[in-house]
């Protein structure tokens, strides 16, 4: 585990949201690493986190809501606030 990460875990303070943002980050940022190290192609494991997160927003806020956020998201990804900055040389 990240030394950092590990740090996060033992500290017996609650986290703020921020603090569970980041270490959420950190975890996926080394999960999908790992993955992509075993072969697995990117597009498969993005696919795969749509859906588990998909899974347990309906589990946690059901349906409608979850429908509702993923609606919205359509338009966020149409603005573009999902694309990456392509590198200029």
């Amino acid at each position: 585990m990240l030394p950092a990460l590990a740090q996060t875990f033992e500290d017996p303070r609650p986290m703020t949201d921020a603090e569970q943002r980041l270490a959420c980050f950190e975890m996926f940022n080394t999960f999908w690493q790992e993955a992509a190290d075993r072969g697995i192609p990117f597009d498969t494991i993005g696919t795969m986190s749509i859906s588990a997160a998909l899974f347990a927003l309906v589990a946690a806020h059901g349906q409608e809501t979850t429908a509702e956020f993923v609606r919205e998201l359509v338009e966020i990804v149409r603005s573009g606030e999902f694309n990456l900055p392509t590198a200029t040389h």
